[in-house]
């Protein structure tokens, strides 16, 4: 274990983990005498990036560390100990297109396998994505042990590694304290206003200062003054201060995008979410396998819910055979509708689950017949750090439901698959399952259950249902909720665009505004979101997998072939299990009593022949002959 110098062990091992923690800091008269202290200082107006370090009069140097260090002095004291200064610095980010900040690591200047050495950096204006806000890959500073310096190889040259980034925006007085291995950058600034911040330069007590120069023959290792940042420039490129400690063969270990895929990947696997669940193991199977089932609504409740979707009057408006409530034109109907399934769910479903905000509720309807497969995807994203919180859809039937009535199927552990935003609009946004329908199918575990029952699952969970050949509506309930503590976000591809989000921050009534019909419309004519501020962009990156590769990670989840549901697909669309079309003739309605089941996984080239556009096309075909 490394040494380091906090106070809170929470604080400490936040920031073990991570890499950074975020802190309130400053107070607003400290924030007035840095600001007055950098208006009363000369700059150079022609750098986009000017730090005070870079300051060549010793004397002013000096007295703006002495000065800066004098305002951190008493928070630094309060969350430290056992630390000594490596310097501080006013950093302004002037406004320009090309001002951003790339991505990097700051130098290796101790022994890492002992100590950690950190900068405490605090803005004195509000930073946002527009004027340049810090940004981080969380938990980087453990993906390598190369060490950094002016003049040694960059372990991820060449790699892009952008889409890893976490913008971490702060208000002015606000901390990011991160490690110098911590793989950060920040966005340019094009605002009208100079980003300004300040920076405490910290290590623990015990530590060496050192620095490392490529030369020909390896690395020089150099051990430095404590003093060194004050002597900048003069450790940058080569060292005209300190003394020579050992030299030695190196060659820089290689840190590539996939590699810090997978790392990412096992973090959010061990990462426990604040919870959602009252009972801890009702959380910690939610966490594993990405879903929950429990008993809910009374008798008397689904009675009334029934009731209440006769009375509204609510219909497949497009005719596609599945939609739900919240997509009615009539928004007044929605708002009712909304407001009645809260009042008569949350109060049963609130009994298991910690604190908790509730963003949408709405009647979710599959109409009777072969229609309305509802194809492999995941739900949108409605908060932005979905490693800490979740959305949550919590799922009723109304009825009893089995695959003959097109029952919810889900594939176990796929919360853990990808990490990127699920953005609006459909059909218009591309995901890593758009081209895995069939890849998908054969494994998902159809959960028939009882009326009032509950399906919880995270918004990240891939789910599916097969159509209702019934002669009966399938007919159910969905709230969607997040911990009352998560920021609500909704992410909206930007019109013109299929690689940049728009992030909004939103209220609980946007879906009292908004429907995915709208937001298509809008994205095809060019049209932002309005009613919630201005939003910030952000890239737009998903992995793109072959269907082997994900075949190994449905199977590697504990996902085993479902050779009914693959029969029964075949069987109602048609096709032999080979996947051969049958004789074009009359299919007579099957159950699932009837259907052959065949446990064979060589059967799933049925799916790579059937593709969605023969399903669609399948489908309008059968309904236009009831």
């Amino acid at each position: 274990m490394i040494k380091l110098p906090f106070i809170d062990t929470g604080l400490q091992n936040f920031f073990i983990e991570k890499g950074y923690v975020v802190v309130p800091f400053f107070d607003e008269t400290q924030i007035a005498l840095l600001q007055s202290k950098y208006d009363n200082i000369e700059h150079n107006k022609g750098l986009l990036f000017e730090s005070t370090s870079f300051i060549e009069d010793r004397v002013v140097k000096e007295e703006c560390n002495d000065f800066v260090a004098s305002v951190f002095e008493l928070q630094i004291k309060s969350i430290f100990e056992n630390y000594k200064s490596l310097g501080t610095s006013f950093l302004t980010k002037r406004a320009g297109e090309y001002s951003s900040m790339p991505i990097h690591q700051d130098w290796t200047v101790v022994d890492e396998t002992e100590f950690a050495s950190i900068t405490c950096w605090v803005p004195l204006i509000d930073t946002t994505t527009q004027n340049g806000a810090f940004q981080v890959i969380e938990g980087s500073h453990l993906f390598s042990d190369a060490l950094r310096g002016p003049s040694l190889p960059v372990a991820f040259e060449g790699q892009d590694l952008s889409c890893f980034l976490k913008t971490i925006p702060l208000k002015k007085g606000e901390a990011i304290i991160f490690n110098h291995a911590l793989i950060h950058a920040s966005h340019s600034n094009l605002s009208e206003k100079e980003r300004v911040a300040v920076t405490f330069g910290l290590t623990h007590k015990d530590a060496s200062l050192l620095m490392y120069y490529q030369k020909e023959n390896g690395v020089e290792q150099w051990q430095m003054p404590d003093n060194m940042f004050l002597e900048y420039p003069k450790v940058r490129f080569e060292p005209k201060i300190g003394t020579f400690s050992k030299s030695f063969e190196y060659k820089v270990p290689q840190l590539t995008v996939e590699t810090v895929k997978n790392k990412l990947f096992e973090i959010r696997k061990n990462r426990h979410m604040k919870p959602i669940f009252k009972n801890p193991e009702h959380q910690h199977f939610f966490e594993k396998n990405g879903y929950l089932l429990l008993p809910a609504l009374e008798e008397e409740d689904v009675n009334a819910l029934k009731n209440l979707y006769t009375t509204l009057g609510i219909k497949d408006e497009k005719g596609y055979g599945f939609h739900v409530g919240m997509d009615n034109k009539d928004k007044s109907i929605v708002a009712q509708m909304s407001e009645v399934i809260a009042n008569i769910a949350l109060p049963r479903i609130e009994q298991e689950l910690e604190d908790v905000q509730l963003f949408t509720s709405s009647f979710v309807v599959k109409e009777p017949h072969p229609q309305g497969v509802v194809p492999p995807h995941q739900d949108w994203s409605f908060v932005e750090n979905e490693d800490d919180y979740c959305s949550v859809t919590c799922w009723i039937p109304l009825q009893d439901v089995t695959m003959d009535n097109g029952c919810m199927g889900l594939l176990k552990g796929s919360n853990h698959f990808f990490n990127n935003h699920r953005p609006s609009p459909s059909p218009q946004v591309g995901t890593p399952l758009k081209k895995h329908m069939f890849t998908i199918f054969p494994f998902l575990d159809l959960l028939e259950m009882k009326a009032g029952d509950a399906l919880f699952f995270n918004n990240k969970t891939i789910h599916a249902s097969p159509p209702n050949i019934t002669d009966q509506t399938r007919l159910a309930i969905g709230l969607g909720f997040a911990q009352k503590e998560a920021q609500l976000r909704h992410y909206y591809l930007k019109p013109g665009t299929t690689d940049t989000l728009l992030k909004y921050t939103i209220t609980p009534d946007f879906f009292l505004k908004y429907d995915n019909a709208q937001l298509s419309e809008m994205y095809d004519k060019g049209q932002m979101i309005e009613g919630y501020g201005i939003p910030e962009e952000v890239p737009y990156l998903f992995d793109d997998l072959s269907a082997e590769e994900f075949t190994q990670l449905i199977q590697d989840s504990g996902n085993p072939y479902n050779a009914s549901l693959v029969s029964r697909m075949a069987s109602l669309f048609n096709y032999n299990m080979d996947g051969s079309k049958k004789e074009d003739e009359q299919v007579e309605e099957t159950t699932s009593e009837q259907v052959e089941i065949v446990d064979n996984t060589q059967t799933i080239p049925f799916w790579k022949i059937y593709t969605p556009l023969n399903i669609i096309r399948e489908i309008k075909l059968r309904i236009s002959k009831n």
